[in-house]
């Protein structure tokens, strides 16, 4: 974090140092988790989340000192300086907001309904090419987790990559009202977690509004030109700059001579060849987005191509796996919503060529009302891509073989499980042939991944 003495915290955030020395530097922050604690580190103590382990793990390591509520102080071991305050929590998000205001680190916000991650790697590779950047961990992209990152913030950083993901309205405005992009990509606007926002695909349009409107005056904004999602955000108030990628339409940067490989895809943008080692036209569309934000913080084109032939594809999403009996096993399974899985079952026919596929498809949960139609519209997709076994797991997914059959699939090339991993993974090993191509994909708390762990 920056630079800060222990009594100059407890003055920033109105706090009083009840115990330690004033003059004690700080390192590094935590907030409600004794893990990362050592000397140098502050620990904010969370009053409503396992206290009693927080207060444990004092009593096993060192720290520079403890943020405590009022009256909390004598519950802290003597080892430990205490600063007490009014409300920890607040003051956990005046010390974001003091890292913020010291950074001079360009910020980009990555939303979308689908591709917020993988953009969201790509980019942070690409920017690492010239600038000392910071990235948000995994997929921790609601408010709520921003601290975890904004904490992390060093004088050392100078681009800082952003996912910003939401479970409800005001979601995404407040992680843009503590982080302050100048840079904000919508990758698309879809039925992704529609369930959550009052079953309206106009509240999730409104959900990604508020990156449009977060993003800071003079700053840049980049949209998916292609995705009709996107063309309903309202950028006529927005006072900065818009830049478009795409492949159907003109845009800013514009992906053609797109090609899948054994080990990816291939594409151009203008005379530049790229290589990313993931598969779909939907990571194509990902990587425009990482190119456009990489052009505009003036990394150079081959250390962008560079970058995109080596990022670190993100665990579950097209994560090839070598399975027994020589299948190839594309694990999909981190999350998933109609229009991804379509991709997906795209993704299927052209790795799996002329061999044997199998789509092992679950339930995809957050539709709301848009539900039965989802899964039934991902049927449909699967009996005009024709793999050669479907199956589903799941109440919601055994819709999709019900209209995959209606719209012409064989009903004997359809299996639907319920979420039992052995029966299903048995079911495979009796009926799959040797060097098929396997495609898992679900929303996360089906865990369909339990399948593919008994299939490697």
């Amino acid at each position: 974090m920056f630079p800060i003495q222990l009594g100059q915290m407890a003055s920033l955030l109105g706090g009083r140092l009840i115990r330690g020395n004033p003059r004690t530097p700080v390192r590094h922050t935590v907030y409600g988790g004794t893990r990362y604690l050592r000397d140098g580190v502050v620990l904010i103590l969370h009053p409503k989340q396992n206290v009693q382990r927080q207060l444990k793990g004092l009593y096993e390591k060192k720290s520079a000192g403890v943020i405590v509520p009022q009256g909390w102080q004598h519950r802290i071991p003597s080892s430990h300086a205490v600063i007490t305050v009014p409300d920890t929590n607040q003051a956990m998000w005046t010390l974001v907001r003091w890292q913020r205001a010291k950074s001079k680190a360009i910020f980009i916000g990555i939303t979308g309904s689908a591709g917020k991650t993988t953009t969201k790697e790509m980019t942070a590779v690409i920017a690492a090419q010239r600038y000392r950047t910071l990235k948000s961990y995994a997929n921790n992209n609601l408010a709520s987790l921003l601290h975890y990152h904004l904490l992390r913030l060093t004088p050392r950083h100078q681009v800082a990559v952003l996912e910003m993901g939401m479970a409800s309205l005001g979601n995404i405005r407040k992680q843009c009202l503590y982080a302050k992009p100048s840079i904000g990509v919508v990758t698309n606007v879809g039925e992704a977690h529609v369930g959550s926002l009052g079953s309206s695909l106009a509240n999730v349009v409104r959900a990604k509004q508020e990156m449009v409107d977060g993003v800071q005056p003079g700053g840049t904004l980049i949209l998916n030109v292609d995705d009709p999602g996107t063309r309903k955000l309202n950028t006529r108030r927005f006072r900065g700059r818009i830049l478009t990628f795409g492949i159907k339409h003109p845009a800013t940067v514009r992906g053609s001579h797109i090609q899948y490989t054994k080990a990816g895809m291939t594409f151009r943008v203008g005379g530049a060849l790229y290589q990313i080692p993931t598969w779909g036209h939907h990571n194509v569309y990902n990587a425009l987005a990482a190119i456009t934000i990489g052009r505009q913080l003036g990394v150079s084109v081959p250390a962008i191509q560079q970058a995109l032939r080596t990022f670190p594809v993100p665990k579950m999403r097209l994560q090839r796996l070598r399975g027994r009996r020589q299948w190839l096993l594309i694990n999909d399974a981190y999350n998933a919503n109609p229009t991804s899985m379509e991709a997906g079952l795209g993704v299927l026919r052209r790795v799996a060529g002329k061999g044997h596929s199998v789509a092992v498809l679950g339930d995809m949960h957050e539709l709301g009302k848009f539900t039965q139609k989802g899964h039934r519209d991902v049927g449909r997709v699967a009996a005009n891509l024709r793999p050669s076994l479907l199956i589903t797991v799941g109440p919601q997914a055994a819709q999709i073989a019900k209209a995959a059959v209606t719209a012409g699939y064989p009903a004997n090339q359809t299996r639907s499980f319920a979420n039992h991993p052995a029966k299903i993974a048995a079911f495979i090993y009796k009926n799959v042939p040797a060097g098929s191509t396997l495609y898992f994909k679900a929303s996360r708390k089906v865990e369909l991944e339990r399948v593919v762990k008994r299939l490697r």
